[in-house]
């Protein structure tokens, strides 16, 4: 539960979440994390038809990565990062990261841009100028460019995440080694996922193990 400081610091960003939705547009959706509350951190929200989250949703798995890693600690934002709705449309994102009086990270205030009628204008553009080609920005150096996951609850992002992981080994859970399912605890751990509440039953679930083995792993990982 965030401190008083801290709330007041988030609180004095809400009218604003509505100010950038308004200026920029339907198209750009405006969010306002607490980051102090990773379970229900959204507190603000605009043009969430983007996304589909309301208030009360979970971090993003992107964001509980940026927290894990401590970015807010190298520079006050990041941005030109592209990621995807849920429904698959390309969103063009950026973070700002808003700290407490006493320098500790206490929000994020991100905006995602639905670029699907630009993508869509320039495929058209493309088939009537044969001349060169509009390459889009890059993006920054070290900013993770890959899907990112808008989870209306903090089920909904504990299962996606652990699934994406868990799928992405080359053996099931129930052959797995021992050191195999600690590897994916410690690739799980990178990922912020153990910073929300009640992933360790959600995780032991997946891996084919008890809650005590998940936490024998996280020790070891952690030491």
């Amino acid at each position: 539960m965030a401190d008083k400081t801290t709330s007041c610091t988030i609180e004095r960003y809400v009218p604003l979440v509505d100010f950038l939705g308004a200026f920029l547009g339907e198209d750009c959706e405006v969010v306002l994390h607490d980051v102090r509350n990773p379970d229900n951190s959204v507190l603000a929200i605009a043009n969430n038809h983007i996304s589909g989250r309301r208030k009360g949703a979970p971090l993003t798995d992107l964001a509980l990565r940026l927290l894990k890693e401590g970015a807010w600690k190298e520079r006050p934002f990041v941005m030109d990062y592209k990621t995807q709705s849920r429904d698959g449309r390309p969103l063009h994102s950026a973070t700002y990261f808003i700290l407490s009086d006493d320098g500790e990270l206490a929000g994020m205030l991100c905006l995602n841009m639905d670029t699907s009628s630009l993508v869509e204008a320039h495929g058209l553009l493309e088939r009537f100028i044969e001349r060169g080609r509009l390459m889009p920005r890059r993006p920054e150096p070290d900013v993770p460019h890959t899907l990112e996951t808008f989870a209306e609850s903090i089920e909904d992002l504990t299962d996606s995440i652990i699934r994406q992981v868990v799928n992405g080994a080359a053996i099931a859970p129930e052959r797995m080694t021992p050191d195999e399912k600690m590897a994916i605890v410690r690739t799980l751990n990178e990922k912020g996922v153990f910073l929300l509440k009640g992933t360790v039953a959600v995780v032991a679930r997946h891996l084919a193990a008890s809650e005590a083995t998940i936490y024998r792993y996280l020790q070891r990982v952690n030491g």
